[in-house]
């Protein structure tokens, strides 16, 4: 990472989701004691029944008491004592009564633990999310009153008749907020832009200029297409630049997750969206696994929309559209120009839909043969990317935490054998991350990559541990063949690395 200093403490509101999922563990640690002392009982029992059988305990089982006071007179009477017969019925059966609630001494006290733990976690929580609350009701009323959140006075305007597909259940998923009317959503999301408002100042690069080409000549000799091509490369040791066709827009596939996260950590900051531990399940699985139900519920969540089966009336669609395109405003008033991240992507599993229905396909427009679609530069996810690598997006401690997410683990014992999200694409077999594995142990890997049937895509951060090398490359292709090919984003990556690496 770039960030030399130790990694700050995570914000109160990220500690008290972790004592939630604390608590949530010590609720399976008392079911388990109570399996536990079930099955205890059960093999005293057994026991009980065999020894009805014997007037003595097993020596192993014998309950040693302290030795009670001795008063010595002679060595008759010690010798005397030595002989004591072995313990009778009545005293063999003491011990088996003192062996039975020793376990249930054991097992009470265990239990009385524990919930003074629990009590104790709880009382914490309630007392770190009470100042948590209180800060962000500061923080709200000394926003600007454009940047206030509008929160609902009336019940939604969509149409009860056109429920939302399949909706999560609300107990354990992050409550959307309802649609509300033009005037409001200005005030609540149209406002709303991202901090870092001018793009970085880099200079162009004959040098890395020579890499791109490079890279070209190799795309060339696979007879892959350059047309559907787009490069940014991007030396974070000098701030210089390069790229071919970066300024073009395409369709960013998974990609477009690394642009909601940053509009997420944004409203976190602000106290627009809680933080609690679906929110956080959510953001990790979305970035870790590229989750597209995760992610789904992340877009609902900084969009103030939902998913809706069937369509909307013009005036309903209008406000829904104008709610969900509030995720491109946010970077668009920021320079990132003509950017669309307002569509989700799919399929999604909880919604059970594997392509847009109601207002999502309704925001694809009239022609279905050229549906529109999300769309990002190569150039703009790159900047995002050293915004990020640079502690400059939304703020230090949530670019660091944003960073920890997109970090991968290029062992192949982890990628090979423990993939990510083994239901899904692999985002480092094929990809840049595959072909640096055998300097996993020298390099500092982070990226977000995209694949469909029809294209593949990956922005990544590479920096050796020396941090002599350090750079930042976006790659778009935007053609079934670059999905298809296993080789051309490795061979890539290791051309570029090597490349990065020796220069002077």
């Amino acid at each position: 990472m770039d960030q030399q200093s130790k990694r700050q403490p995570d914000s109160r509101d990220r500690k008290i989701a972790e004592l939630e999922a604390k608590l949530q563990r010590a609720y399976q640690v008392i079911g388990n004691l109570q399996q536990t002392n079930i099955e205890l009982q059960r093999r005293i029992a057994e026991f009980n029944s065999a020894g009805n059988q014997k007037s003595v305990l097993p020596t192993s089982l014998i309950d040693v008491s302290p030795p009670q006071k001795v008063h010595v007179q002679n060595k008759r009477t010690i010798a005397k004592r030595r002989t004591t017969p072995p313990p009778s019925k009545y005293t063999a059966n003491m011990n088996k009564s003192r062996f039975r609630k020793l376990p249930h001494l054991q097992f009470y006290g265990l239990i009385a633990l524990v919930v003074l733990t629990i009590v104790s976690l709880f009382g914490l929580s309630l007392f770190l999310a009470q100042r948590a609350k209180n800060k962000n009701s500061e923080t709200v009323n000394n926003l600007p009153i454009q940047q206030q959140p509008n929160f609902p006075t009336q019940p939604p305007i969509i149409n009860t008749q056109n429920p939302v597909i399949n909706q999560p259940d609300s107990s354990n998923q992050p409550v959307n907020l309802p649609l509300e009317s033009s005037s409001q959503l200005a005030k609540t999301n149209l406002d709303f832009i991202y901090n870092v408002k001018t793009p970085p100042n880099l200079k162009k690069s004959d040098e890395l200029s020579s890499t791109v080409k490079n890279i070209l000549d190799y795309v060339k000799e696979k007879k892959l297409p350059t047309e559907s091509l787009s490069i940014t490369l991007i030396d974070l040791n000098t701030d210089t630049i390069a790229g071919y066709q970066q300024d073009v827009p395409r369709y960013p596939a998974s990609v477009v997750k690394l642009f909601w996260m940053a509009i997420l950590e944004a409203k976190i900051k602000q106290g627009l969206v809680p933080l609690h531990h679906t929110i956080n399940s959510d953001l990790n699985a979305m970035i870790l696994k590229s989750d597209n139900d995760a992610a789904s519920r992340i877009v609902d969540v900084i969009s103030g929309t939902n998913s809706f089966e069937n369509k909307l009336t013009d005036e309903q669609f209008q406000t829904w559209k104008k709610q969900r395109q509030s995720l491109n405003y946010f970077f668009q008033e920021a320079g990132y120009k003509n950017i669309n991240v307002s569509q989700k992507t799919y399929p999604i599993a909880y919604l059970k839909v594997t392509e847009p229905k109601g207002a999502d396909l309704q925001l694809r427009g009239d022609n279905p043969s050229q549906p529109r679609r999300n769309k990002i530069t190569t150039y703009q996810t790159a900047r995002l990317m050293y915004e990020i690598f640079t502690g400059q997006a939304v703020g230090p401690e949530y670019s660091e935490q944003m960073a920890d997410l997109l970090i991968r683990d290029l062992r192949p014992e982890a990628w090979k054998l423990q993939p990510p999200n083994p239901d899904e694409f692999n985002p480092v077999e094929n990809f840049l991350g595959e072909s640096l594995a055998t300097d996993a142990d020298q390099i500092v890997f982070a990226s977000k990559a995209g694949w469909t049937t029809a294209s593949r895509q990956e922005v990544a951060y590479v920096a050796t541990k020396d941090r002599k090398t350090r750079y930042l490359i976006a790659i778009f292709g935007e053609d079934p063949a670059y999905a298809a090919s296993q080789n051309a984003f490795p061979d890539i990556s290791r051309l570029v690395f090597d490349q990065m690496r020796n220069r002077k």
